[in-house]
């Protein structure tokens, strides 16, 4: 434990964490923040309906109470008259209610450019100021309610363009989706997106940074020709393996505080609201291969991430045991980089868990990403294993 105590404190350098926190300074400022503050701010009438659902029906909407939201689409369109009546120049215009706005919009779109710029603060003041948009969100979730309940199951969304037996596999998939209860539930399309988007790039971070904290480890000991030092004694020639397990250590152990640093954040957007919302909804049209709620999706999103990070920092590990200088290191860090960081890790955290939307993986095997990560942690807890023994046989020798 003294021998992993000491190795744990040579990677932790100040100079290098206070380098990886000004490069992750950056990467929040260009990638993350955006949907950390944002999140769902494109639906805001899906989330502000939600919101209220969530506290009158629970996380779904029986049948029974689907007449209910005929009532709530009756009072929004009559706040929408109240609304425009007081609007400049909707009146002129012939606007005095919804039916009267859809025939204006509908013209609107129709005409020519220059008559549409002179109608064009009208369009924007009604979008802006009125309940349109929670008016276009219920019509919408109606509409695919009422197909769902009358055995409808693409209401919930479509099968992509896969192999025959691919596309048959997703079809019983989505049939069996919209049989469960849970099809009706109504989480927002938009907080699953956003969510998705932000583990993308957070996954990415982590990934990196790990990489930046481990590139250096065995490479610093060469340099200053430690190694030597350590084959002198038959307790320093098994120093390696301390090594490898203090840097796989250290790679969990940033993935941590890169969490803590940024989860904090993201959580207090208000996804916590929708943590027992069913993956499965009217509204989102993304449907995921398994019967989870948002709250597991997410806690399987940070699980996928400790893998990825995990993996990063086997691979790194390994790569800086064969490098004689820094250079060299670089050098090899720099195609395990773009590998990793604008490969593998992008194509598992994009769409992960769902098979619309999201590029192809394993034929649209379900977990497929799961697979993958899981192999490629085997494969660098393996590689680590093999240099260890690699090196304990030149003890031998």
């Amino acid at each position: 434990m003294a021998l992993l105590g000491w190795e744990l404190r040579k990677i932790w350098r100040p100079a290098l964490l206070a380098a990886i926190a000004l490069i992750g300074l950056v990467f929040w400022q260009i990638r993350t923040e955006f949907y950390i503050e944002h999140l769902g701010s494109s639906w805001e009438d899906e989330i502000g309906l939600t919101n209220r659902w969530l506290e009158e029906y629970g996380v779904t909407i029986e049948p029974a109470e689907r007449a209910e939201l005929d009532g709530q689409l009756a009072e929004a369109k009559a706040a929408f008259s109240v609304q425009v009546a007081q609007m400049d120049g909707a009146a002129e215009a012939g606007v005095h209610d919804w039916p009267s706005w859809l025939a204006w919009e509908d013209q609107y779109n129709e005409d020519a450019r220059a008559e549409r710029e002179r109608n064009r603060d009208l369009y924007w003041a009604v979008h802006s100021t009125t309940n349109c948009g929670e008016i276009e969100a219920l019509e919408t979730f109606l509409e695919r309610y009422d197909r769902l309940a009358a055995g409808d199951a693409s209401a919930l969304g479509h099968v992509a363009d896969w192999p025959d037996w691919v596309a048959e596999w997703e079809t019983r998939r989505l049939e069996e989706a919209a049989a469960r209860p849970e099809a009706f539930g109504f989480l927002p399309g938009g907080v699953t997106s956003d969510t998705n988007d932000f583990f993308h790039y957070f996954a990415i971070w982590c990934s990196f940074s790990a990489a930046l904290l481990l590139a250096p480890t065995l490479v610093r000991d060469r340099l200053r020709r430690t190694r030597a030092m350590q084959w002198a004694s038959r307790r320093g020639r098994g120093v390696l393996g301390a090594q490898m397990g203090a840097a796989l250590l250290s790679g969990l152990l940033l993935t941590l505080v890169n969490f803590a640093v940024y989860l904090g954040p993201f959580l207090s957007t208000g996804a916590l609201t929708f943590w027992n919302c069913p993956m499965t909804s009217v509204w989102v049209q993304t449907v995921p291969w398994f019967d989870w709620t948002y709250g597991q999706y997410v806690l399987a999103l940070c699980g996928l991430t400790v893998a990825l990070a995990l993996a990063t920092s086997g691979f790194t590990v390994v790569l800086s045991w064969f490098s004689g200088a820094y250079v060299s290191m670089l050098l090899k860090l720099l195609p395990l980089v773009f590998v990793l960081e604008w490969g593998l890790v992008p194509w598992v955290m994009e769409g992960a868990g769902t098979f619309q939307g999201s590029p192809a993986r394993l034929l649209g095997l379900p977990g497929g990403e799961w697979m993958i990560t899981a192999l490629c942690a085997a494969l660098a807890l393996l590689l680590c294993g093999l240099v260890c023994r690699r090196q304990r046989r030149r003890d031998l020798l």
